[in-house]
């Protein structure tokens, strides 16, 4: 009996090790994962900002005011647009660590969506957003920096994919109690098999923000943003072609002291 209790605690140890090394690869695969997407995304802002600087020092004096200030503006833009990533940043490595946390407030849900929106144009200046969008307010009660992240990525996701002079559309609904959220696009869809994978963490498939340019996480981490909320993301087929994402995000009773 003894060494058999021996046995069970042996046991007992040795799948406690190995669920540690597991973790503790995982965490090592997000940590690589992310420092590759800093690479990445932040290359695009330094570029702007780096190439408004040297425009200002080498022809400041030739430069008409509006133009300098021009420059000045899109240097501080971005400035801004990386410290809000950084942030992001920060919060997706807690989001992978098991420590994020919801700094709430409550958010029209149509300034969202308008904020995503103008971020993507500046990325995309050549691809229109159309958004139908409920036309009362709906409140979200939400930490509104990580929902407008979880909403970029998927409008980036469709608008890298979809084809030249189609819009990237912005749709949602109250339905049952929760605000429905759906970003379509016309590119070339995702097989039915791939539909419930694109979401998992380094997961691989043709489309989606899993291309070359990218690390894999964008969809992922959206995911994990909508979770922690309380909501959910699903990929769904477009009728016509294409695919459509649905962001589902419960609405709690307003306080009678916003509403």
């Amino acid at each position: 009996m003894v060494q058999d209790i021996g046995q069970a605690l042996a046991r007992a140890r040795l799948a406690e090790e190995l669920e540690g090394a597991r973790v503790q690869g995982e965490t090592e695969r997000l940590r690589s994962a992310l420092l590759s997407s800093v690479s990445h995304d932040l290359r695009s802002p330094l570029s702007s900002m780096i190439g408004a600087a040297g425009t200002l020092v080498d022809y400041e004096d030739k430069l008409p005011p509006a133009e300098r200030r021009e420059l000045l503006e899109a240097i501080l833009g971005e400035g801004q647009r990386l410290d809000r990533y950084i942030q992001n940043l920060l919060d997706m490595t807690r989001l992978g660590h098991g420590t994020l946390k919801l700094n709430r407030d409550w958010v029209d849900a149509t300034e969202i969506v308008a904020a995503a929106a103008t971020r993507l144009r500046k990325l995309f200046p050549a691809v229109r957003v159309d958004t139908a969008l409920p036309p009362d307010t709906v409140l979200l009660y939400v930490h509104p920096a990580l929902i407008e992240q979880a909403l970029f990525n998927i409008l980036e996701n469709a608008a890298r994919f979809s084809p030249p002079e189609q819009p990237v559309t912005v749709a949602g609904r109250i339905e049952g109690g929760r605000l429905l959220l759906e970003v379509a696009d016309r590119g070339p869809g995702i097989p039915e098999q791939e539909r419930a994978r694109i979401f998992d963490m380094f997961y691989s498939v043709s489309r989606g923000d899993r291309a070359a340019q990218g690390t894999g996480l964008g969809l992922a981490i959206c995911r994990g943003m909508i979770g922690a909320h309380g909501g959910s993301v699903e990929a769904l087929p477009r009728e016509g072609g294409g695919t459509t994402i649905r962001i589902t995000l419960p609405l709690p009773e307003t306080p009678a002291a916003i509403a």
